[in-house]
């Protein structure tokens, strides 16, 4: 048996079988001692799943318990061929646990923290799933499935960006969320863009979560764990409900809300297709798509040939954001992307968030 079809709760011992069946019937342990004939030592060897159960004992288990000989022989031959595929798998799963951030997932909440040799087990447990087969099914390849943009401004493993993104489902199955409502979600964008004035992260985040909600959106800003490059990701999870996940990464008004709505353009141009990105990677048609998304959101009513034509102080911005209702910072981000300005010139009208208050 590989590893692959490694199971962890078939190593069940058949001395819990038996103890489920005492425990309905009412037998005392003296009466389990005598029925079957056995010494303390091993009557406790028995129910542990140390002792071997020999053809003999199989014969005195169906005469008390019932069943036959041979359910019990071949009960104890598949807890002992489960036990040899633990040990078999067991370096796998070891090398797997390793490619995580353990420590990081701890620290932020994501994972207890596990004793020595259990951090396969939780591993396996946070993913929900029961064996590294299933794990690569459901989260490695899905990456691969993905259209998934990659950059070399930081180190990418697919252990922390799985964990991310199994984060941000565990927290969105946690919010009141229906299915995703395409045409709803889209009307509702204009009115968003109020929240990008608002300073404080942990104010405007609930309001943004519980307004996305309402369309069966599920906003999650989740920050990732060293390996991690991804900026935002988006897919269906099996119940209809849309995930939309923002690492925040660059603690800025413009580079937050620009990963918003190319995530919300994401959602409505490509519903079909799951998508996960890292901020200035090379960008493919539908990240082009969702990129000019984003900036007609933002721009609206103004749009872009006037953006390109504003004449250029703070006074200027700060009017032209004010009639775009965002904040002046977001116009700043779409000046400089459009190399109006430098990636230097009115950096103080951007709004600089914390860690802390992203951490909700």
């Amino acid at each position: 048996m590989t590893e692959e079809t490694f199971r962890p709760n078939w190593a069940s011992a058949p001395g819990e079988t038996i103890q489920a069946i005492i425990s309905a019937r009412g037998f005392s342990a003296t009466d389990l001692q005598t029925s079957l004939d056995m010494p303390d030592y091993e009557l406790s060897s028995l129910l542990t799943g140390n002792l071997k159960i020999s053809s003999e004992l199989a014969k005195r288990l169906a005469n008390v318990f019932g069943s036959t000989p041979r359910f019990w022989l071949e009960r104890d031959k598949q807890y002992h061929a489960s036990l040899k595929a633990i040990e078999l798998a067991a370096p796998e799963l070891t090398r797997w646990a390793r490619s995580f951030p353990l420590n990081e997932m701890v620290k932020a909440g994501w994972l207890n923290k596990p004793t020595s040799g259990e951090a396969a087990a939780e591993l396996l447990e946070f993913f929900g799933v029961a064996n590294l087969a299933e794990w690569r099914e459901s989260y490695q390849a899905r990456l691969r499935r993905t259209n998934f943009r990659t950059s070399q401004s930081f180190e990418n493993t697919i252990g922390s960006t799985t964990a991310w993104i199994r984060h941000g489902e565990i927290v969105a199955e946690e919010m009141n969320c229906g299915a995703f409502d395409k045409n709803g979600f889209r009307k509702s964008l204009s009115a968003l863009k109020a929240l990008t004035l608002e300073k404080s992260p942990r104010r405007f985040i609930p309001t943004l979560q519980r307004e996305c909600a309402k369309h069966g959106v599920a906003v999650v800003v989740n920050r990732c764990v060293s390996g991690c490059a991804a900026s935002g990701a988006t897919y269906l999870l099996e119940n209809g409900t849309a995930l939309l996940l923002l690492s925040a990464r660059f603690l800025s008004d413009d580079q937050f809300w620009f990963s918003f709505f190319h995530e919300a353009g994401h959602l409505l141009l490509h519903t079909d297709e799951a998508c996960v990105e890292e901020m200035g990677a090379k960008s493919s048609l539908i990240e082009e798509e969702a990129n000019v998304f984003a900036q007609e959101i933002i721009l609206d009513p103004l749009g872009r040939d006037e953006l390109m034509a504003l004449e250029l102080n703070k006074f200027s911005i700060a009017r032209f954001a004010r009639r775009c209702c965002v904040s002046a910072g977001v116009i700043v981000g779409q000046l400089q992307h459009r190399k109006k300005i430098k990636h230097s010139a009115y950096n103080a009208l951007k709004i600089r968030y914390s860690v802390e208050g992203l951490s909700l």
